[in-house]
């Protein structure tokens, strides 16, 4: 079946709304995410395992629940111990994969598409999302999985709950910083939880450290209120927080809770490239070496690098590629600029819980507010943009549009970049949206504004 072209009879929606890539398969709940797809989807990865149990978790999205007790069901029939996470933040899952020596596991979040979305991401048995050779060797099975019927009843299935589910990633973030110093700075944080998971876990990490918590949004209902990416114009409601609260600092989460943003003791929302800046800066400062970033991130990054005496590598964008690099360079601390920061030491992939944890640590290392922090780094203005992903467009792209600037570098590690010495332009096609990105980065918006715009009249 070409599930790319396929249309749905009495709705407008293309399968073009399904998304099968290496960042999980997402799609729109009863239209491209059928039941059917689902549990073909979740017995065809289930198949590929290793003996041993299987973690399940999810968001807050209303048909989560529906869709893990469907998971839970069809685990236990194929004869394996579901240990059920309950409503925890996507690294939550990796760290229980190997806390309870699982086989694998499953987070049920669409991160940050809308409500109507949901998605699986899948771990595998080091409770690492899928890695690209992974993905690759799956990718045939996922675009045309077996159906449900080929598989056989395996006796000795049953389901059970994980207790105090976030204390095993409470613990090994714990650990990497210093509760002591982050306490005796009395810090007051005000926190968006987006009515999900991250209500939970953020508000509880923080007073395990002597932080006071004023909290927005962090009943976990589903019922969004915002923007689901932390981004400035989705999280001016925590700015105001902020102000009336007199809080230090605002956090800001995603669905899933895998990404951090930040607001300043001013209420401003200061960028969620500099959560990894901030929190690498932590890192390094304090005897880490070795960052990883992926090619849309921060100029600001190298900066940090260079303060601290540590190499920066660059991978391609996606958090399986950046965690890939992590450890093909032991690298202390990587990460995406979206606001996913990742340690390794806790977790192999985004995680906002030891983000915010890692800001905190350098704020009272430094003695300095956020806008004080903020201040200490090189001038920098990144401008973020998209335009549908039409049929045909990327690949007409990939031809013509390499010579567009010849003064610049053009590097074709992921998608499109043209790099200047102060600047850089990169044109790619998103993993889990039909469209191609456009970032740009340079001194002042002005310049990154020219080369947007440059770039959309070429377009």
């Amino acid at each position: 079946m070409n599930w790319g072209n396929e249309l749905f009879e009495g709705n407008e929606a293309r399968m073009d709304d399904l998304k099968i890539s290496i960042s999980g398969i997402r799609g729109i709940v009863g239209k491209s995410l059928t039941v059917d797809r689902f549990l073909r989807w979740i017995l065809a990865w289930e198949n590929t395992l290793p003996d041993g149990p299987i973690i399940l978790g999810r968001d807050a999205r209303p048909h989560g629940g529906s869709l893990i007790a469907l998971a839970q069901g069809l685990l236990a029939y194929r004869g394996r111990r579901v240990l059920l996470a309950g409503l925890v933040p996507t690294p939550t899952v990796g760290v229980l994969v190997r806390d309870q020596k699982a086989a694998g596991g499953v987070m049920l979040t669409a991160s940050h598409n809308p409500l109507e979305w949901n998605a699986l991401k899948l771990f595998n048995s080091d409770g690492l999302i899928l890695t690209p050779k992974e993905f690759e060797s799956l990718q045939p099975v996922f675009e045309n999985p077996p159906e449900v019927d080929d598989y056989s009843f395996v006796p000795g299935g049953e389901p059970f709950t994980v207790d105090d589910s976030l204390r095993a990633h409470f613990d090994l973030a714990l650990k990497q910083i210093d509760p002591g110093l982050i306490r005796s700075r009395g810090f007051r944080v005000a926190v968006d939880g987006c009515h999900s998971v991250g209500g939970i876990a953020v508000p509880a990490i923080l007073r395990e450290v002597g932080v006071e918590v004023i909290e927005l949004d962090c009943t976990p209902d589903g019922d969004f209120s915002r923007g689901l990416e932390p981004i400035p114009e989705n999280i001016q409601g925590l700015g105001k927080t902020v102000i009336e609260n007199k809080a230090d600092i605002g956090m800001a989460v995603d669905p899933d809770a895998d990404r951090l943003a930040l607001v300043s003791e001013k209420g401003e929302p200061i960028g969620e490239e500099l959560t990894l800046v901030m929190a690498a800066d932590a890192v390094l400062g304090a005897g880490g070496k070795g960052l990883v970033a992926n090619l849309s991130s921060t100029l600001i990054l190298d900066a940090v690098a260079e303060k601290h005496g540590s190499p920066i590598y660059r991978s391609k964008v996606g958090e399986s590629h950046v965690v890939d690099l992590i450890h093909e360079k032991k690298a202390s601390i990587g990460g995406e600029g979206n606001g996913g920061v990742i340690l390794p030491a806790v977790q192999g992939g985004r995680d906002s819980i030891t983000g915010a944890l890692l800001v905190l640590q350098l704020l009272a290392r430094e003695k300095k507010s956020v806008s004080e922090m903020v201040s200490c780094y090189p001038r920098s203005e990144m401008i973020k943009s998209k335009v549908p992903a039409s049929n045909g467009l990327w690949e007409s792209l990939q031809k013509k549009a390499g010579d567009w600037w010849p003064d610049a570098e053009v590097n074709r590690l992921d998608g499109l970049k043209w790099v200047w010495p102060d600047k850089w332009i990169h044109l790619r096609p998103s993993n889990t949206e039909p469209i191609i990105r456009i970032l740009a980065e340079a001194t002042d918006p002005e310049a990154a504004n020219q080369l947007v715009e440059e770039l959309k009249g070429r377009l």
